[in-house]
């Protein structure tokens, strides 16, 4: 079926048409909000995400190219460097801890049911649009979600700082010489932006379709019933073939007698295969005089 027939099946069917575009849109709003306390609320909502990009370094500054020389006192091995990429993993399980969570909490409140704290390890670069490997950087990624975008920005910003002042005060307690400390340092701040496969409108967009799909296989359904009872009505009934019936007699005037006697009808005519009636053997003796 092409498309200009598709359409005129739908035109002959334009109520149930209507109906079905009627019923998507009361599905899609009754799957977008819900009724409470008379009035509606979102069944919904969109949560956004903010992230803080925190760089994880030491004493020695990334910009410089090597490290300078020391003098190594006798009995003492010379100081090797930290794989800070390996450490930023365990600071990421660090900054998404409940401590860090509460200490948030005592600063902006408790966090609900649709808000959380979390944090990772960047493994690609900033601005990448191609895939170009994954690389296991010293870049600490702390993420706060809520349903508020100024919230989640609030949420990310407190987290990265809760989280440096307690490896700050764990330093200090350890006694950890302060040129050996590791340091953070702020690099990005991102606004919020809406989460992947949050968006409230998909469900609602989906439901709508589906509904309006369905109503359009009931309408080629119920056409296709019609077309089959029209031709079945129209059909002409097949009726058995009369038997043959016997000839008329020939009308016409012979005026041969002996043509006359010879015309038969078909039903006088003899059905063959017969047999002849055989001439008799012997004559018959003549009669005496």
């Amino acid at each position: 079926m092409n498309l200009t027939n598709a359409l005129r099946v739908i035109g002959r069917h334009w109520v149930l048409l209507v109906l079905g575009i009627l019923i998507a849109v009361l599905a899609a709003f009754a799957t977008a909000f819900k009724v409470e306390t008379g009035s509606l609320t979102p069944r919904t909502a969109a949560q956004y995400q903010a992230s803080t990009q925190v760089l994880v370094t030491d004493s020695t500054s990334v910009f410089s190219s090597r490290n300078p020389a020391q003098a190594v006192p006798q009995g003492q091995t010379a100081a090797t460097a930290r794989d800070l990429s390996s450490l930023t993993v365990v600071y990421a399980y660090l900054a998404s801890s409940d401590e860090i969570q509460k200490k948030v909490e005592a600063q902006l409140g408790k966090l609900g049911t649709t808000e959380s704290i979390t944090a990772d390890q960047r493994t690609t670069q900033p601005t990448s649009t191609t895939n170009t490997g994954t690389y296991r950087l010293p870049i600490l990624e702390v993420v706060g979600t809520s349903p508020s975008p100024s919230r989640a920005e609030r949420i990310s910003a407190a987290a990265t700082k809760a989280f440096e002042a307690e490896v700050a005060a764990q330093q200090s307690g350890a006694g950890v010489d302060p040129a050996s400390r590791v340091r953070f340092q702020t690099i990005r701040a991102d606004k919020a932006t809406v989460a992947d496969g949050s968006n409230p409108l998909l469900p609602v967009i989906a439901v709508g379709i589906g509904v309006l799909i369905a109503f359009l296989a009931i309408i080629f359904a119920a056409d296709n019933v019609r077309s089959t009872r029209r031709e079945s009505r129209t059909r002409p009934a097949v009726a058995p073939a009369p038997a043959a019936a016997p000839a008329a007699a020939v009308a016409w005037p012979v005026a041969d007698p002996v043509l006359a006697q010879a015309v038969m009808t078909n039903a006088e005519r003899p059905q063959y295969p017969f047999a002849p009636p055989s001439p008799s053997r012997y004559p018959e003796p003549a009669g005496r005089s």
